[in-house]
């Protein structure tokens, strides 16, 4: 038996939401710095509640980086993340970065992008991505830098 479609659609973030992004992004072990609730784009199921969200940020120079996917755990693979990636990333005039634990780069190769050495990186984003491993390898885990093309 297949599970039925999951409705869903994409908006803006609301005042009124910005605790609940904080909390979720903190529960998923996310960077928790540089949360604008304007820069979320969150995905809404029919009866209001919220099944994800994400945001691009403005890491200076010209850097935009998509980050701060979160999707509930009972909605995952029903493509939601997804969904939310399209929308913020397609059509970008300029490369979109992330940066992402290893076990999240497969993911992320599905959509387009593809692992970047140090030497590739943008000063603003290997600052943060240097930042992210020194406290990643205390956990046994390595900070990937992904980049998506322009269109």
């Amino acid at each position: 038996m297949s599970t039925p479609a999951l409705n869903f659609t994409l908006r803006p973030a609301a005042p009124k939401e910005r605790w609940l992004i904080v909390r979720r992004i903190l529960r998923e072990g996310l960077d928790p710095t540089r949360l604008d609730w304007r820069r979320f784009v969150m995905a809404e199921a029919e009866d209001g509640s919220i099944l994800g969200f994400a945001q691009m940020k403005d890491l200076g120079q010209g850097v935009q980086e998509f980050g701060s996917l979160v999707v509930e755990p009972s909605v995952r693979g029903q493509g939601v993340g997804g969904a939310l990636l399209h929308f913020l990333v397609d059509g970008a005039n300029k490369p979109v970065y992330l940066l992402c634990g290893e076990r999240n780069i497969d993911y992320y190769l599905r959509f387009g992008f593809r692992e970047m050495d140090e030497a590739e990186m943008p000063v603003p984003l290997r600052r943060k991505w240097r930042a992210g491993n020194f406290f990643a390898r205390r956990f046994g885990v390595r900070v990937a830098a992904m980049i998506h093309e322009a269109a």
